[in-house]
C-alpha cells in the first residue's frame, strides 16, 4: 500500500502543533513507537527488495546447447530463482581453451557473481584456476576425483561439487553391448580427441574388460583437438569393426555429426555415451540423460544460493541410466539389433 509523506498540514492534524515546534516527550514517543509499529509489519517487509542473484554458465560448446541452458534456467526457477526477477545468467560457451575459460570465469568473478555452473571436467578445471572461493557446481563430468576436482565423493573438500556422469564406469557397459550387437567382433576402437588424460586413468580397467571378452582392444585417443578425424582414420585402417567414441556429451559437430557420419558411411557400429547423437543418426547409445544431469547440477546450484557450501554437499553420482536405439540406422548399416537390446531399450527410433 502507497503512504504519503508526512506534510506541514497532515503533521499538525495527527500530532498538533506546527512541523517547526518541539514535540512533547509524550508525543516523540507515540511518533517513534508508531514509525517502528510501521517497519516491523508484514507488508513493510514484503515491501523491502529481495536479493538479486548472478550466475555465470560455462556451457561445453558455442552450438547445440539450447536445450541443456534452457533445462538450466527452467529448473532454478522451480527453486524460486527466476532470471529476469531476481536472477541474472550469463552464459557463454566453453573456448576449449583452459585460458580463456579461466578468463571468462574470473570476469564473473569481479562482476559479483554467486555460483558458477560448468560443464565437462575441463571447464570446472578452469573455473577452479579462476577462483578458490566462488561455489561452482559441475555437470558432464565423467569422475571428479580422477579429474582432480575434488577430493572424494562424499567430502568434495573445496569450492566445487556436482554431478558426475560415471562415465568410465558405463565405458565398460558400452563394450559389453558391442559385444551383444556383434557377438563375433573382435577388433574395437576407442576413439577421441582432447580427453587422454582421462582415458589413461581407466585404460587398465578396459583392457582387462576387453580380453574378457575377447576382444582386441585399439586405443585411438589423443590430447590433440583436431585429432578427430586421425583418431577415425586409425581406426578405419586398423579395420575396426565397431567405435566406442571416448566423449561424454555430443560436443556438436564433433562427436555429433562427425562420427556419426562417419560411423554409417563406413557401415561401423558405434555405441555413444548420449542419446543425442542417436536422434542425429547414431546407431546406439547408454548412458545418463544429460538433461536430466543438467536439472540434478540446477537442484545443487539452488541450494548454494540458499547458503549451502560446495565442500559440504556430496557429488551426486548419477544413478539413471538409458538406452537408445535408431532401428533405421541399422537398417542402413545391414545390422540386425538382438531382440534382448531391443527389450530393454528405453527408446526405440524407427
Amino acid at each position: 500500500m502507497y503512504r504519503p509523506s508526512i506534510g506541514a498540514e497532515t503533521f499538525k492534524h495527527k500530532f498538533g502543533g506546527t512541523k517547526g515546534q518541539h514535540l512533547s516527550d509524550t508525543r516523540r514517543r507515540r511518533l517513534l513507537l508508531a514509525a517502528g509499529a510501521m517497519l516491523a509489519s508484514p507488508l513493510a517487509r514484503a515491501q523491502k527488495p529481495g536479493r538479486d542473484y548472478r550466475v555465470g554458465v560455462l556451457l561445453a560448446g558455442s552450438s547445440g546447447m539450447e536445450r541443456y541452458h534452457d533445462a538450466l534456467r527452467e529448473r532454478l526457477a522451480g527453486h524460486g530463482f527466476v532470471e529476469g526477477r531476481n536472477l541474472r545468467v550469463d552464459a557463454r560457451g566453453s573456448a576449449g581453451t583452459f585460458g580463456d575459460d579461466r578468463e571468462f570465469v574470473r570476469a564473473m568473478v569481479a562482476a559479483g557473481a554467486d555460483a558458477v555452473f560448468t560443464f565437462s571436467s575441463h571447464a570446472t578445471a578452469a573455473a577452479m584456476s579462476a577462483s578458490k572461493s566462488v561455489p561452482i557446481v559441475f555437470a558432464w563430468v565423467p569422475d571428479p576425483v580422477v579429474s582432480g576436482i575434488v577430493k572424494s565423493y562424499a567430502r568434495p573438500g573445496a569450492n566445487a561439487t556436482g554431478v558426475s556422469s560415471r562415465f568410465g564406469e558405463l565405458v565398460h557397459k558400452r563394450l559389453e553391448l558391442v559385444r551383444e550387437l556383434l557377438p563375433k567382433a573382435k577388433r574395437v576402437a576407442v576413439v577421441g580427441q582432447s580427453y587422454a588424460d582421462e582415458f589413461a586413468a581407466i585404460a587398465p580397467g578396459l583392457r582387462k574388460t576387453s580380453a574378457r571378452l575377447q576382444i582386441e582392444l585399439l586405443e585411438f585417443v589423443t590430447a590433440d583437438r583436431t585429432g578427430w578425424d586421425s583418431s577415425l582414420g586409425r581406426a578405419l585402417n586398423a579395420s575396426a569393426e565397431a567405435l566406442v567414441p571416448f566423449s561424454w556429451f555430443a560436443d556438436s559437430p564433433v562427436t555429433g555429426s562427425t562420427v556419426v557420419e562417419f560411423a554409417n558411411r563406413n557401415r561401423i557400429a558405434a555405441v555413444f555415451a548420449d542419446a543425442e547423437s542417436v536422434e542425429w543418426g547414431g546407431l546406439i547409445s547408454w548412458g545418463t540423460n544429460l538433461v536430466d544431469d543438467v536439472r540434478r547440477g540446477a537442484d545443487m546450484v539452488a541450494r548454494v544460493l540458499k547458503g549451502a557450501r560446495p565442500a559440504d554437499l556430496p557429488v551426486d553420482q548419477a544413478a539413471r541410466f538409458e538406452v537408445v536405439v535408431n532401428l533405421k540406422t541399422a537398417r542402413a548399416i545391414g545390422l540386425a539389433v538382438p531382440q534382448s537390446i531391443l527389450l530393454r531399450a528405453d527408446r526405440v527410433i524407427e
